[in-house]
């Protein structure tokens, strides 16, 4: 008896629930394992140089910027009592000391959807205080997506513009740590600061929210706006009507705006989405909203015999477009020795998401393959051997041919 008869078909069964096993891990298992982690416990330092651009009293810009050696600390940590099966609450906190100049700490709590990594709308997810409920839903922050695509664009949500920005990769790698990590880049330009960011600076940089047409003098001056100049040379021409029109706008409070302008790159591990090696280029700077500046350039154009009043008219011309009063800035870089630490926990993250999407499903699929083709190879082998005809069978006698009898 032929022991092997039925293992092509037992061959086929294992083939089948392999690859049936395999479809079943894709659409139940990965789900349920790559998920953002509930232990998450980390500490990126970065190091960099913290710059002054005006006078803190006068708001003059400096001939010779100040610049001090600035530290960032940040922690990230994710709340294992406030996270469930389909969301994680990520608490964040950064720490930036600069000399006797700066020494904040801000507060950020995000919630994000485990399986996605985006934000959701959460009444716990707030930036700089509890009170300043934001909603980042649909954004990215702290992680990007799982299996991040090496040229595709994000959505980023950054807390100081309660506004997001997109952060797109080149398709370029670099090295780090042993990780081949992708290069992504993102930039703002002159960005309103949100109301709770203010808030935040102006606990160690207060910023006036409006200033008088004498206090903008020197701002006025760098684009070409000499204010005492101008009213010495246009005094002698001036109308009692627009005298008091120039009066009466230089008595009023002009409102500021602050804008925030950044460039940054970051290296990431495109299988965790996790940020690896980050660097950052910020600056804040003020724009001044003045209602009246028509009135005044209409006042302007009736002394064009003025050169003073002609010169100024063309320079307001372009105030509202002119780039924003740089008042300080900070650039930093992740030190060595951080990117290494990151690098190592992302090692082991990165491991359990292979393991889940690509390990395991390839190896039941190889095994489903396997299974196939090895029972495939028997019954054609079978077949290639022709019919089994058993023990040679006698030879029958040969009957004789009746005799003919002829009458």
């Amino acid at each position: 008896m032929d022991r092997t008869k039925g293992l092509p078909r037992v061959l086929g069964a294992v083939g089948i629930g392999a690859l049936v096993i395999a479809l079943l891990w894709w659409l139940v298992a990965v789900p349920a394992l790559v998920k953002y982690p509930t232990d998450v416990n980390a500490s990126p330092r970065y190091d960099g140089t913290f710059t002054v651009y005006v006078d803190p009293a006068t708001f003059a810009p400096l001939t010779t910027p100040t610049q001090l050696p600035l530290t960032v600390e940040r922690h990230i940590q994710a709340n294992s009592e406030q996270s469930g099966s389909t969301t994680v609450v990520v608490d964040e906190t950064i720490s930036q000391h600069a000399g006797d100049l700066v020494n904040t700490t801000q507060h950020n709590v995000y919630v994000m959807d485990r399986s996605t990594v985006a934000n959701v709308a959460d009444a716990r997810a707030y930036a700089f205080d509890p009170s300043n409920v934001v909603d980042r839903s649909g954004a990215y922050r702290v992680n990007l997506p799982f299996d991040t695509n090496p040229t595709g664009s994000y959505s980023v949500y950054k807390n100081e513009i309660a506004a997001t920005y997109q952060m797109s990769g080149d398709g370029t790698t670099k090295d780090e740590s042993g990780l081949s990590l992708q290069n992504y880049s993102a930039s703002v330009t002159e960005a309103p600061l949100s109301a709770a960011y203010l808030a935040e600076l102006n606990k160690s940089v207060p910023l006036p929210s409006s200033m008088t047409l004498d206090q903008l003098k020197p701002q006025l001056k760098t684009i070409g706006v000499d204010v005492d100049a101008l009213v010495a040379a246009m005094s002698p021409y001036l109308t009692p009507e627009d005298s008091a029109t120039l009066l009466q706008i230089a008595g009023k409070p002009i409102p500021m705006q602050y804008v925030l302008s950044f460039e940054g790159h970051a290296g990431v591990d495109t299988v965790t989405g996790a940020e690896v090696d980050v660097t950052d280029a910020e600056t804040i700077g003020a724009k001044p909203q003045m209602a009246d500046l028509p009135t005044l350039q209409a006042m302007l154009a009736k002394y064009t015999n003025v050169p003073e009043a002609a010169s100024a008219a063309t320079a307001l011309a372009t105030l509202s477009t002119a780039p924003a009063t740089k008042l300080f800035g900070y650039t930093f870089a992740q030190t060595p020795d951080s990117v290494a630490d990151i690098a190592g926990q992302v090692k082991s993250n990165r491991t359990q998401v292979l393991l889940a999407t690509r390990y395991v499903p390839l190896g039941l699929v190889v095994l489903g393959v396997l299974g196939f083709a090895v029972g495939g190879f028997i019954v054609w082998h079978r077949h290639g051997e022709g019919p089994r005809t058993g023990p040679e069978a006698p030879a029958l006698e040969q009957i004789p041919e009746p005799t003919k009898v002829s009458h």
